[in-house]
């Protein structure tokens, strides 16, 4: 008979009692959605039908290349372990690589076809997984390197697809909350899903296991993706027109540079936090130990709850998108401000999930204001454009830990979320001059 695993009460019992808590949420949620006739956003009447087609068609790959890269990401500080490499080394190459790549890979995205860079990013994950398979320290830098230019097409080229088709299939704009909403749901269920298998793998074929698992996902997904049809961005004549118009979209758009400098840092701030709740919580534990696949089980959980929430019929009844942005900053940041005062488990565990569900909340919020403020001919090319500065406060937040003690850190990232607070404030202001404008030119 197997042997339960010995899981601590607390991190058993939170688990259980979030998944519990999501799942009457997500009932709640599905309920309303059927009765909720009146909202913009929920998809209604005879484009209905097609549009649900099309929502599958993209979130099915959506959920398996999200799967394949939490596979990567919940094993690969261990796997480098094992190898006994310099793990910060290889982690701040690949954040670097992803600054510097960011522009040119944007550029490419809208230039070139964005299914031909979802395809590329396809190819580029096989072979960095398989690079993850020698235990030799310049191919592992390769990987991470690679890992930076798929990284900006893994959050800006499949989203830059699925917005141009929508558009180009005739589908409303506010329809997309929905796509956005779902997506994030879909996001932290790949993620417990995949914390669950990677273990699985790991127990059975060693730290490499996750990897062969993601080679496998990755080469499924290019199954469904050779099959989307071609979008394009950009100009029709050269490069240097679309990065012309990406930079003048960036300077004489005060919304468009307000919402990349939004995105970078709850961004920023977000991947900060994954290298230091792992430590915090250690310390909070006091010699005991951490059982991080169940904590990390539960924060995803929280992920998709925040996504559950942010639907038509829930958080988005009650306030637009861009007002959910500045709550998710405000709240994110008092969440974070907690293990600056205490080292309480309790307190850090719940100041965590809290802001997990933020993010989980955060995440579709930032889709819907980016397919308000950002053509769709440059959204790839401007969003990969703040991925500099997003990727270089993640090379800071980690350095950091390298000198300083977490608590200042947390403070440090606190402050960046005040900041992202009071620039979600100015987008909406910016929002607001652009809808008097219209009703304007409407009279």
């Amino acid at each position: 008979m197997a042997i339960l695993p010995d899981w601590p009460a607390w991190a058993l019992y939170t688990f259980l009692g979030l998944a519990s808590f999501t799942v009457v949420v997500a009932s709640v949620q599905y309920v309303r959605d059927k009765g909720n006739s009146e909202s913009a956003e929920k998809p209604r009447g005879e484009q209905a039908p097609a549009f649900r087609a099309f929502q599958r068609q993209y979130l099915t790959v959506y959920t398996i290349i999200m799967m394949a890269d939490w596979f990567q990401g919940t094993n690969m500080y261990t796997l480098y372990s094992s190898y006994g490499v310099n793990i910060s080394a290889l982690f701040l190459s690949g954040f670097l690589s992803g600054a510097c790549w960011a522009g040119p890979v944007g550029f490419w995205i809208d230039k070139y076809g964005r299914k031909k860079s979802c395809i590329v990013y396809l190819v580029l994950e096989i072979i960095i997984n398989i690079c993850e398979h020698w235990n030799n320290f310049g191919i592992l830098w390769i990987s991470r390197i690679l890992g930076g230019i798929t990284t900006c097409i893994l959050f800006t080229g499949f989203e830059a697809w699925m917005m141009s088709e929508h558009r180009k299939r005739g589908f409303p704009e506010e329809w997309a909350a929905d796509t956005f909403g779902k997506a994030s749901f879909i996001n932290g269920l790949s993620a417990i899903t995949a914390g669950i298998l990677a273990q699985v793998c790991a127990d059975y074929i060693g730290e490499i296991g996750p990897f062969q698992a993601a080679i496998a996902l990755t080469a499924l997904a290019f199954v469904f993706v050779v099959q989307w049809p071609e979008n394009y961005g950009g100009s029709e004549n050269k490069e240097e027109d679309t990065k012309a118009a990406a930079w003048n979209l960036i300077r004489s758009d005060r919304k468009a540079f307000l919402l990349g400098a939004v995105n970078a840092l709850f961004e920023g701030s977000m991947y900060s936090f994954v290298f230091m709740w792992v430590p915090t919580m250690l310390g909070a534990l006091k010699g005991s130990p951490l059982p991080n696949g169940l904590v990390f089980a539960s924060m995803m959980t929280c992920i998709s709850l925040g996504g559950v929430l942010f639907s038509p019929s829930m958080l988005l009844s009650v306030a637009p998108a861009e007002y959910l942005g500045v709550g998710c900053f405000v709240v994110g940041a008092l969440a974070l401000l907690v293990p600056v005062f205490t080292s309480d488990l309790i307190f850090v565990l719940v100041a965590f999930l809290v802001f997990e569900t933020c993010v989980g909340i955060f995440q579709p919020c930032g889709g819907v204001l980016r397919s308000k403020v950002i053509p769709d001919h440059l959204q790839g090319s401007v969003m990969n454009m703040f991925r500099i500065p997003l990727n270089t406060l993640v090379c800071v937040g980690t350095l950091l830990t390298d000198y300083y003690p977490a608590r200042f850190v947390f403070g440090v990232i606190t402050v960046w979320m005040l900041i992202g607070a009071g620039l979600q404030l100015a987008v909406i202001k910016a929002l607001a001059v652009k809808d008097d404008v219209k009703t304007k030119k409407a009279k």
